[in-house]
Parts: structure tokens; sequence; C-alpha cells
């Protein structure tokens, strides 16, 4: 299949057909796929955060479990309403908006946090990574979970592990240091990867800090 129609049908899956994300990324994860968003919470910091394409909320619904009050922003309407719907089940109040990270509606200097799991192609956006540069703190950090690959000890790890690679959430590590190096301006940010390991798979943390 065209890498291109690969993409579109992810966009109708993150837009009209949201409500099936949850059980979807559960099956093609093999159950993994909160254990990966998750590998994000130890790299979290300060009061403020900001969630980056915060999907069905549930790493927001972590993030609060773990203390945090955290902000979300989303451009698909249909992410926007699940999440609503299922941090006032909480008795938590919204704290989302509607918008476009290439025009975040925060002040500079702002969030201590930004954190985003396996977020579109808008990382590799110059403007998207200015607006994030813009909005952190001095020091502050962009947190990015992306790059899960699955133990492939059969055809199906092996075949998800490829699609992930087709939709642009998964790189062998030496392409992704490769990736990296060219996605992060070395004069405006400092990086590091760390790998999170679950129970039959792997992720990539990337922790970007504001210099």
């Amino acid at each position: 299949m065209p890498r291109a129609w690969v993409r579109f049908a992810f966009d109708q899956f993150y837009n009209r057909f949201a409500f099936t994300y949850d059980a979807v990324s559960a099956a093609v994860s093999r159950g993994e796929w909160r254990a990966w968003t998750r590998a994000a919470l130890p790299f979290v910091h300060g009061a403020r955060v900001l969630e980056i394409a915060f999907g069905t909320g549930n790493l927001h619904l972590d993030l609060y479990a773990a203390g945090y009050t955290p902000v979300g922003i989303d451009l698909s309407p249909y992410m926007l309403a699940l999440t609503q719907k299922k941090l006032r089940a909480r008795h938590l109040t919204p704290r989302l908006a509607r918008a476009d990270v290439c025009a975040l509606p925060f002040p500079s200097d702002f969030f201590s946090t930004l954190v985003m799991t396996f977020p579109p192609g808008f990382i590799f956006n110059p403007a998207a990574r200015r607006e994030m540069h813009r909005v952190l703190e001095p020091r502050g950090r962009l947190v990015w979970v992306d790059a899960a690959e699955l133990d492939a000890e059969n055809v199906w790890g092996r075949f998800i592990n490829r699609a992930f690679q087709i939709t642009g959430t998964g790189a062998a590590p030496a392409a992704r240091a490769q990736l990296l190096q060219t996605t992060f301006d070395a004069t405006r940010w400092s990086w590091r990867v760390e790998m999170a390991r679950a129970r039959t798979s792997r992720v990539q943390v990337t922790i970007a800090e504001k210099k």
C-alpha cells in the first residue's frame, strides 16, 4: 500500500474513527500502548505541563494521577470530545483546547514540560519546533515518546514494526539518532534518548531541553 494511503488511513482513524483508537492501539501493540505512553512520566518535571496531541486522553489521566494538572491541545475535534468526556467522568475539569502546534495560544517561556506521544509528523515542521521552543521556559524540556518496537519473534510483530516505520512512528536507533541530529538545532536544544522497556517491547523517549 502506498505510504500516502497509509497516512490518509491513519488520519481518518485519528479523526472520524477516534472512538476506536484505544481498542485498535491496544490490539496492534499487543497490549503495550499504555505502557509506551507512560514511559514519558519519569521525565516530566515542573508545575506547568502541556500535552501536545493528547488523543484519547489516557496520558492526560496518568498525568493527573501523578500529581500534575496538565493543559492539552489537539487539532482533532473528535479527540477533544472523547478526552473531555473521560476527564468529566472522573470529576476532573478539562483544560483542553483545539489548537495548532504551529500557533500555540500560550505566552512565551511558560511551560516547564511539553509532552507528546506518537505525534504526527509536525515534530519535523520547523514552525512547530519554533513554537514549542518559544513556550518552554529556559531549561524546560520536550518529552517525546515514539519509535516503539515489538519483540519480533513472530510474523505479527514484524508486520507491526514495519507498519510503524511506514507511518513514521518507528525507526532503528541509529537512523533515529541521525534524524534527531537534523531535527534539533544544537544552538537551541540539547537532547538525549532513553530506551524504556515494556513487557514484550521497547520504546524510545527523547528528552530535548531548551537552552
